[in-house]
């Protein structure tokens, strides 16, 4: 059965290459019935959790998978099933005695359809299609706190909260098929998982979208409740730091004319964050946008407890914004979608407007989308100052963003009434925009550095404390330092 299996997936693949027709899983578009079903006939395959993340540009991709032994490989199919080549995985040992493994695709064309499969031991996965990008305009999805959640008293709501995410990226694909686009790029700032458990994980990665398109998360709050993002993930150009989170680190990569700064919020050492920005902006002078992803909200202040942390992040995050001219910040955390003013010296410099324009703002734009699967919807919360739109809802909201090399396109929707609750465009006529920086006084960088250092060398006492009273055997200077 499995040899017939791996034979019709093949074969399906050649001829959907042949044919020219996109590739769609059976198990994309399903009711809930169909998808229950599914989950529970794929065992092997969800449980290896095979995921695809960006490579440093558009010629890579990252696959990754758990296996039981530690080697194994990729083999990749062109656009006729002939092998075009075969990467060899790296491996993360597991706090479970296995392994995630992880290959670099590398040495693709533009504009080429491809497809794939892993092997490790006795596990050779399903074959996976993809295609690459021919031209610098493209379409992603932006989504945060997807909540995959495990339950000890419902055993099927990661299965459940799984299906959400899946339909979710099922309507944003469709939706970006009626303009004649198709969603290239996922982007996920933070809160991926409600306990940051190897289980919630792979729940997440059963939606096969996820197997090919590329799939960039930043790290949450929720993420770093325990270890196991620190093995899930493999990324590119991942930044050297002094101080991290023991979980992972800011990376970035290209996707057209797009540089994509994936950035670690629970880490408040600036100085290294700062670092990182300007080596990925100097090693890129001629990518046009800078697309900042990161977890923690900034200006909507819709919760009022969380106010005076968001006054701190502020103050160290949006210099960065304005030394480097960052076009948009897409932010999680909050649970409520908002859409910032253009905000430069934590000023609204220029006004937004639900489908307004703005053309070579003079500063940034601040983005937070609401949770998949725990949105919020408080009446009671007041708005910031600095929002030029919200929305609230209890429904399910994605973005899709066209990417093209004049212009950003925001459009926002809700799952449940298929309604556009919001649109924003960012213009930009030069490579430079509006942006103009005015250096801060000296002693503000070094300062700012020395606060974040500290702040966030206790901030990891914390997590080094909790992990090992969850019982992860973790080498102390790993925990404090990352």
């Amino acid at each position: 059965m499995q040899k017939l299996r791996r034979f019709l997936s093949l074969a399906t693949a050649i001829v959907i290459f042949i044919t020219g027709t996109a590739f769609v899983s059976n198990a994309q578009s399903l009711t809930k019935d169909a998808w229950d079903s599914y989950y529970a006939a794929s065992t092997e395959i969800i449980d290896a959790a095979v995921m695809m993340t960006p490579g440093n540009n558009e010629t890579e991709r990252y696959i990754s998978w758990y296996s039981d032994v530690d080697s194994g490989s990729v083999t990749l199919l062109d656009a006729t099933g002939n092998k075009a080549g075969t990467f060899t995985a790296t491996a993360k040992a597991t706090p479970d005695g296995d392994h995630r493994l992880g290959a670099v695709i590398s040495g693709l064309e533009a504009g080429k359809a491809y497809s794939y499969y892993c092997e490790s031991g006795d596990f050779r996965s399903d074959i996976y299609s993809f295609t690459t990008n021919n031209n610098k305009s493209f379409t992603a999805l932006y989504t945060t706190d997807i909540h995959i959640s495990k339950s000890d008293v419902d055993e099927n709501a990661i299965r459940d909260k799984a299906y959400n995410l899946n339909s979710v990226i099922t309507a944003a694909v469709t939706k970006a098929a009626l303009k004649g686009n198709t969603v290239d790029l996922i982007l996920s700032a933070g809160d991926q998982a409600s306990d940051g458990l190897r289980d919630e994980y792979v729940g997440l990665c059963s939606t096969p979208y996820i197997k090919s398109i590329p799939f960039a998360t930043a790290i949450g709050n929720h993420d770093r409740k325990s270890v196991d993002y620190r093995y899930f993930t493999f990324q590119p150009n991942t930044a050297k730091m002094r101080l991290k989170s023991y979980v992972g680190t800011d990376y970035w990569f290209i996707k057209g004319d797009v540089l994509f700064l994936i950035m670690d919020s629970n880490n408040i050492s600036m100085g290294d964050h700062r670092r990182f920005v300007k080596a990925a902006v100097e090693a890129n002078p001629d990518v046009k946008w800078r697309v900042a992803v990161m977890h923690h909200d900034l200006y909507s202040a819709r919760i009022p407890s969380r106010e005076s942390e968001n006054e701190m992040l502020r103050l160290m995050w949006a210099p960065i914004a304005d030394e480097f001219g960052l076009d948009l910040c897409l932010l999680g955390h909050s649970h409520y979608y908002t859409i910032s003013n253009v905000m430069y010296n934590n000023k609204t410099v220029a006004a937004t407007e639900n489908g307004g324009t703005v053309t070579n703002p003079e500063g940034t734009v601040y983005m937070v989308s609401g949770s998949i699967n725990n949105p919020r919807n408080d009446e009671n919360v007041g708005l910031s100052e600095n929002i030029g739109h919200a929305y609230l809802t209890e429904e399910k909201i994605y973005n899709l963003i066209d990417f093209s090399e004049d212009s950003i396109v925001i459009n926002s929707y809700v799952l449940e009434s298929d309604e556009k609750i919001g649109s924003i465009t960012i213009e930009k006529t030069t490579d430079e925009g509006g942006h103009v920086y005015k250096t801060p006084a000296k002693w503000y960088y070094p300062l700012v550095e020395v606060i974040g250092f500290i702040a966030g060398f206790f901030n990891n006492i914390g997590r080094y404390y909790d992990n090992t009273q969850l019982g992860y055997d973790i080498p102390l200077f790993e925990g404090l330092f990352g």
